[in-house]
């Protein structure tokens, strides 16, 4: 068995102190280009790794960090933590990815755990509960940082939702829409709730009111976008329909071809998210974009700034702003 290469064989092949090897690993102090580069060329030559439970005994660290999410089998969560995990993965942190499954006894079973292995610090998407979850986290304890689903007063980074139900309410009624059905998830879903607000408040704002019996609302899955069955069977049928999340506009994007309505020149058809499937759809979905990078990347630059001392002196909550995409699947009314 080879010897354990140490930190003092990385110094001495690089020709530099101990010290400066530890501030390049650890970003601990700055170091030059050159000798940054010479000290990696040195771990990389002599296969040094890192020790990190020696590391973390030492500075009271673990360098990991707990990311739960609500149902990981969800694109738009999926490519959020792809973001979260390459942001923190660049600043020498790991992530142990958590799905509660949208049970909050599970989120606060999750979190209890992640308690239990000392993470450095917790990323959180939320079941729909309105309060925050009851387990560790806590403003005194280990820092947390709440992701698309916000908590008011605590750090929070989440997509301006009422400013996308908005954009997506003002491209139909530019298009000239006013019988326009809802395809919502659960209200107990902040996000969801805001982005009816937006939507709604917007056709208010231009004399639209949407009919009581024009909203259907559920899970925010695949199969609540089935149910758009019901929706355009009602008389006067709605010419355009607004899904609250992009997984449900594709549910209505099947069922409706399968009852022989054609997308755009029967129904348009609107999504929220703008997840890598619905460019993919034909007609391609027109929808909300929400930046998920810009997301994770926000969410887990405030949790490092959290844990290094540095809490941000802006508001605790961080919104990120929303983009329209207008493809193929909305036109003007027939």
């Amino acid at each position: 068995m080879r010897p354990r290469v140490t930190i003092r064989d990385v110094a001495k092949r690089a020709g530099v102190a101990i010290g400066t090897v530890s501030h390049h690993l650890n970003r601990s102090a700055p170091v030059s280009d050159e000798t940054a580069r010479r000290v990696q060329r040195a771990i990389d030559g002599l296969g040094f790794r890192i020790h990190l439970g020696a590391r973390g005994l030492r500075a009271q660290r673990t360098h990991s960090v707990g990311l739960v999410l609500p149902n990981i089998s969800n694109p738009f969560y999926a490519e959020v933590a792809r973001a979260i995990e390459h942001a923190l993965w660049e600043q020498g942190f790991q992530t142990l990815l958590c799905d509660s499954s949208q049970d909050p006894g599970r989120e606060r079973a999750h979190l209890e755990a992640l308690e239990g292995r000392r993470v450095d610090g917790v990323l959180i998407i939320r079941t729909g509960e309105r309060r925050p979850p009851r387990g560790p986290p806590d403003p005194g304890g280990i820092p947390t940082v709440y992701v698309d689903r916000a908590v008011v007063g605590r750090p929070s980074v989440s997509t301006d939702n009422r400013l996308g139900g908005a954009l997506a309410a003002r491209h139909l009624a530019d298009l000239g829409h006013v019988r326009i059905g809802i395809m919502a998830g659960e209200s107990r879903v902040g996000n969801v709730r805001h982005r009816l607000r937006g939507f709604q408040g917007e056709l208010a704002r231009r004399g639209i009111a949407v009919r009581d019996d024009q909203v259907i609302t559920g899970p925010q899955a695949i199969a609540l976008g089935y149910a758009v069955t019901a929706l355009v069977g009602r008389r006067p049928r709605p010419t355009a329909i607004f899904a609250t999340n992009d997984v449900v506009a594709v549910g209505a994007w099947r069922r409706l071809l399968e009852l022989g309505l054609r997308i755009p020149q029967d129904v348009s058809l609107v999504g929220f998210d703008d997840i890598e499937m619905s460019s993919l759809l034909f007609p391609p979905l027109t929808t909300v974009r929400q930046d998920k990078v810009a997301l994770g990347r926000e969410a887990a630059g405030l949790l490092l700034a959290l844990l290094a001392g540095k809490p941000p002196p802006g508001p605790s909550l961080v919104k990120i702003p929303p983009e329209l995409v207008i493809r193929g699947s909305t036109a003007a009314p027939p």
